[in-house]
């Protein structure tokens, strides 16, 4: 079994919980989650690193994996430079030999986050209660999920929708999130309805998010504005985009959603999306074929584990 050393930037994030039983095995890779290690196969940094870290590791086996898009992180040239392979998503116009082009992301349903800088966290639900969930039980209509933050253009676009929605559906929607309907666990804003307005703070080809993987995790028909491409990613049927610049065209949308009955309809199609979330879109999975490609390409090369030392990327926040 490979040793793959993750290391991340949002150690209270409980990622592990998205591997089977919890315990950090994906195929044949067995990952040390933020743990110091003294050599391994295969070195993966999701999305940043907190200081420096070390370990004995072959050069051409580190992998970056972005998070963040391009309107909202730059990422420095000497940061991206210390890594042999990039998984990331195309509008960063990154300057390197070898990138991969996929969404990984960690889940937000069926976890809280109870203290970011004491690393505390509680886990509601992990890989093992996703797959083992028979049908989810909705008797409610469409709810969404955004803050209250309104100091960028993007912020402010997205309240101004928000508010039209709820203007124009009046109560068969539901609006949550920070300073506004507070909720602990997303799983609760999603769980009990049928449809799910998720909007991505970026609008890039194969650049989505847990926006979208949520509602399907929670077992619901998304309504969608972001990834112009998603459907090289899921189900045709699985889900209706909208565009939030035209706000009266996308409640049209969302009322064809609603009196076509989408969701029951596309049942099927939404569980297959889930199980593409789970197995495959998974951000071990994600990383698991990555290393698998790497293996295919290196076997004809011994690799040789020498001290590595990598450093974070300096703060570079376009959007606070």
């Amino acid at each position: 079994m490979l040793k793959v050393k993750l290391s991340t930037r949002v150690p209270h994030e409980p990622i592990i919980r998205q591997t089977p039983g919890s315990q950090g095995i994906w195929g044949n890779c067995r990952f040390f989650i933020n743990e110091e290690v003294e050599e391994c196969d295969y070195w993966v940094v999701y999305d940043g690193l907190q200081s420096d870290e070390s370990t004995l590791c072959p050069p051409e086996n580190t992998i970056l994996l972005t998070v963040e898009p391009p309107s909202v992180f730059y990422y420095e040239p000497d940061f991206i430079q210390q890594f042999s392979t990039l998984i990331t998503c195309p509008g960063h116009n990154f300057s390197h030999p070898r990138i991969i082009y996929s969404p990984a992301f960690n889940w937000h349903v069926g976890r809280v986050i109870i203290d970011i800088k004491a690393v505390q966290s509680k886990v509601n639900l992990d890989y093992d209660d996703f797959k083992r969930m028979g049908a989810i039980k909705k008797n409610q209509q469409i709810s969404l999920v955004c803050s209250n933050k309104d100091f960028t253009e993007g912020h402010r676009k997205r309240l101004a929708f928000v508010d039209r929605l709820k203007e124009h559906f009046g109560s068969r929607i539901e609006h949550f999130g920070f300073n506004i309907n507070d909720i602990e666990d997303k799983w609760d804003a999603i769980r009990e309805y049928k449809y799910h307005i998720a909007i991505e703070n970026s609008f890039f080809a194969h650049y989505w998010t847990e926006k979208i993987a949520d509602c399907y995790l929670a077992g619901a028909y998304p309504i969608y504005y972001g990834c112009p491409n998603l459907a090289e990613y899921f189900p045709q049927g699985a889900y209706t985009s909208i565009d939030i610049e035209d706000v009266e065209t996308a409640i049209s949308s969302i009322e064809n959603c609603l009196a076509e009955n989408r969701y029951e309809k596309n049942l099927d199609k939404i569980w297959a999306a889930r199980e593409l979330v789970l197995d495959y879109y998974n951000l071990f999975a994600v990383i698991e074929r990555c290393i698998l490609r790497l293996e295919a390409a290196n076997q004809s090369r011994q690799a040789r584990k020498i001290p590595i030392t990598i450093r974070p990327c300096k703060e570079a926040w376009l959007i606070t």
